[in-house]
């Protein structure tokens, strides 16, 4: 049997579009809140 020491050292890669996505998710997190807190914000009712 394996250790649980000897699989502990191994962690698996996280592929490249898992961080791709997560990158591209922070993005668009951080310019919504960017466009809240300065009152750029599109509102819906707005003609």
């Amino acid at each position: 049997m394996t250790s649980p020491d000897a699989t502990r050292d191994r962690a698996p890669k996280t592929p490249r579009w898992v961080k791709l996505s997560a990158l591209a998710l922070l993005v668009l997190a951080a310019a919504f809140v960017a466009l809240h807190l300065t009152g750029n914000s599109p509102s819906h009712g707005a003609h």
